[in-house]
C-alpha cells in the first residue's frame, strides 16, 4: 500500500461518521507574499464530490487570516487534501516573502540573482525559481543568455584566460568567470570576459577590481557582480562598491516556510 493510500485509509477510519460536505480554507498564519499556486491540485485527492477554488493570485500580499484557498468535500477527503496544498504553497510562497526582502531593500540599479537553487533537491528547484519569478529575483546572474565558466571548467580548461576564450568560442552571449583577485580581473576583461563575478565575500576585492577596471577605462566594457555569503545589509555596500549584480544564496535558499493552516469553517446542508 502507497504512503497515499495510507493515509486515505486512516482517514476514512477515523472520519467515516462525519457524513455530508465541508467547507474549509487554507489561510496565512503571518504575513507574506504568494507563490506556487500553479503547483496546487488537491482535486484528485477530493475525489468526485469536491471542489476548490483558489482565492489569490501569484505576487499577492496576504496578512494573516486571510483564505488563499477554499475547499469542499467529504470529510474523509479534506484531510488528505491537505497535503497537497500547504506543502507547495508554504515553500514557494516563503521564498517569496525573503526574496521580495531583498529586492525591495535594493538600491536603484543593483540586480539581484539567486543562483544557489541549483544545490537544492530537483523537486523543489521549480517551487524556487517560482518564488523568486513573483519577487523579481533572477534564477541566473544576468537575464538573458551568456556563457557561465564555474571554477571547475577553469581548472580543466587550464586556467581562467583558455576557459574564457572557450567561453567565447561557444558563442552564446558574454562569458562570465569567477574570480579571486584584482589581476585575474584585468586579465579576464582583456582575454575577453563579459561578467567579471568576484567571489570572494571580502566587499574589499569588490571595490578593489571596480577601482583597477575603471582606472585602466576597462570598466565599462564589463558587468560587475559580487557574491559569497551575501546578506540583506550587504547590498547598499556592494552598490557603493561597484557592483552591478550581486547572487545572494543561503539568506534567500533558506526562507522558512510562509506559515500556513487548513481550517474547515462550517458543513454544508446534505
Amino acid at each position: 500500500m502507497t504512503k497515499a493510500a495510507a493515509a486515505a485509509d486512516i482517514a476514512g477510519s477515523l472520519l467515516g461518521g462525519a457524513t455530508g460536505l465541508y467547507r474549509a480554507v487554507v489561510e496565512a498564519c503571518e504575513p507574506g507574499v504568494i507563490a506556487g499556486t500553479a503547483f496546487v491540485d488537491p482535486g484528485a485527492s477530493l475525489g468526485p464530490n469536491g471542489t476548490w477554488q483558489l482565492m489569490v493570485a501569484d505576487g499577492d500580499y496576504v496578512v494573516a487570516g486571510q483564505p488563499i484557498v477554499e475547499l469542499i468535500g467529504e470529510a474523509t477527503r479534506l484531510g488528505v487534501a491537505e497535503d497537497y496544498v500547504l506543502g507547495p504553497l508554504g515553500f514557494a510562497s516563503g521564498i517569496a516573502t525573503r526574496a521580495r526582502t531583498f529586492r525591495d531593500a535594493a538600491p536603484a540599479g543593483l540586480s539581484i540573482a539567486c543562483g544557489g537553487w541549483k544545490k537544492l533537491p530537483v523537486a523543489l528547484k521549480p517551487l524556487l525559481r517560482a518564488g523568486l519569478a513573483v519577487s523579481g529575483i533572477l534564477p541566473r546572474l544576468v537575464d538573458g543568455d551568456f556563457v557561465y565558466v564555474g571554477k571547475n571548467a577553469v581548472i580543466m580548461l587550464g586556467g581562467v584566460d583558455q576557459a574564457i576564450k572557450a567561453g567565447v568560442a561557444v558563442n552564446h552571449g558574454p562569458v562570465a568567470v569567477q574570480v579571486k583577485s584584482v589581476d585575474e580581473a584585468v586579465s579576464s576583461v582583456r582575454t575577453g570576459a563579459g561578467i567579471i563575478m568576484v567571489d570572494t565575500a571580502d566587499l574589499a576585492d569588490l571595490a578593489d577590481v571596480h577601482a583597477e577596471l575603471t582606472r585602466l577605462g576597462l570598466r565599462q566594457t564589463v558587468r560587475l557582480a559580487f557574491g559569497g555569503g551575501v546578506r540583506l545589509q550587504d547590498l547598499e555596500p556592494a552598490a557603493h562598491a561597484g557592483a552591478d549584480a550581486v547572487d545572494v544564496g543561503r539568506a534567500i535558499l533558506d526562507a522558512p516556510l510562509l506559515d500556513l493552516r487548513m481550517r474547515v469553517v462550517s458543513r454544508l446542508l446534505d
